[in-house]
């Protein structure tokens, strides 16, 4: 699982540095079943393409060529029935979008569903008309040449090996959830930043510390919540900052084994307790800086050994120089 882990990461790191990564997002309507009805055919209605950074290359509009009292009944992203009516066919921009494509590594969040839209609303273009299952003919074949002029990738399934939940019942990873709503250039920039979260472990790292200073802001930080006494809540993002932060060893310096974790658990998760410095339920910081990574060992030692100040201050500022390192890393990118 390590292994997979670090090989999303290199693939974001290659990706990013490659001139000829492009980010593409299709926003469609109808369904992408080959025996569907013409009315609900996977149709684009909205397509982007940016660079691997985020800069817009390409965004449109597409007439799906559906009435409107059908296109009213539906959540276009922002997108209005009247815009959609002035805007293009697929048919008419195919050429455009297939050249800006052609030769590229082409990323996508979640490519079965949006290479799907993109093959039937090109076979509809050529052959007016969708084909029964199963059936193929020239123009299909032309069709399926056109799109592997690209190398299409899949970020989604990428983003599942680097949060590494595996799902034993299934046998595969956990796959993350799809993008809010939002039009296609939106999506595009969430999965650049993404990537660039997962290609340099300090954004990720900024991402979750924010998403943890927040929830601290908005008073998610102890709760009161009833189990078979009375816990705290305690905000998820934090202890998934510090355990990003450790990169898989025990925070204390004086660990006289900090690897001994890569044995991992049997859900294949390190052996690492994150633990609050000082104690939550003393309403101590909720929040990655005053929160360290332990070994079961150390961990044992600060929560049931005797434990001197020193000990818990060499901790407190074990924690907040890594916590300062990698703000520091994500603020020079």
């Amino acid at each position: 699982m390590e292994s997979d882990r670090q090989r999303a990461v290199e693939w974001a790191q290659e990706a990013l540095h490659d001139p000829s990564t492009v980010i593409l997002a299709v926003n469609a309507i109808g369904s992408p079943a080959p025996t569907a009805e013409p009315l609900t055919r996977a149709t684009p209605y909205e397509v982007a393409i940016t660079s691997a950074t985020g800069r817009k290359r390409w965004h449109r509009l597409i007439n799906p060529q559906w009435e409107a009292k059908y296109l009213q009944q539906i959540n276009l992203n922002g997108a209005t029935p009247s815009a959609l009516e002035a805007a293009p066919t697929f048919g008419e921009v195919r050429d455009s979008l297939l050249s800006r494509i052609a030769g590229k590594r082409v990323v996508t969040y979640g490519r079965s569903m949006q290479y799907a839209a993109l093959y039937t609303a090109l076979e509809y273009a050529w052959l007016g008309d969708n084909l029964p299952e199963g059936s193929m003919f020239p123009d299909t074949a032309t069709t399926l040449k056109k799109l592997a002029r690209s190398r299409w990738q899949c970020a989604r399934l990428r983003h599942a090996e680097f949060q590494n939940e595996w799902e034993p019942a299934n046998g595969h990873y956990a796959l993350p959830p799809l993008f809010r709503a939002g039009n296609a250039l939106q999506h595009c920039r969430a999965l650049s930043e993404l990537m660039q979260q997962i290609a340099v472990p300090a954004l990720r790292y900024a991402q979750l510390n924010a998403t943890a200073e927040q929830a601290v802001r908005d008073g998610k930080s102890h709760l009161p919540r009833p189990l078979s006494g009375v816990r705290l809540s305690r905000i998820s993002a934090s202890r998934q900052a510090v355990l990003q932060r450790s990169g898989g060893a025990c925070e204390n310096p004086n660990c006289p084994d900090p690897r001994y974790t890569s044995a991992r658990g049997r859900n294949g998760t390190y052996l690492l307790e994150v633990d609050h410095i000082d104690d939550h339920a003393k309403h101590g910081e909720d929040l990655p800086r005053s929160m360290i990574a332990l070994c079961p060992n150390c961990h044992a030692l600060k929560t049931r050994g005797t434990v001197t100040e020193e000990f818990r201050e060499t901790l407190r500022a074990t924690a907040l120089t890594n916590h300062h390192r990698l703000m520091a890393d994500a603020q020079q990118r």
